[in-house]
């Protein structure tokens, strides 16, 4: 069963190397990659974010 992750990274590569990185939000609450979705459910992706430099 392909994921919410893999049909995104796949739809559009370039968004990142490393999908097990990425947080998933599923109706604004943290999911696991396997979580089922429902019509109607708000998903969110979040990349890695590390601090910046000065």
């Amino acid at each position: 069963m392909k994921t919410l992750v893999d049909e995104v990274c796949s739809t559009y590569p370039e968004m990142t190397s490393n999908p097990d990185a990425l947080v998933v939000a599923i109706n604004q609450e943290y999911q696991d990659h396997t979580f089922p979705l429902n019509d109607g459910d708000e998903a969110a992706l979040i990349p890695p974010v590390s601090g910046g430099t000065q």
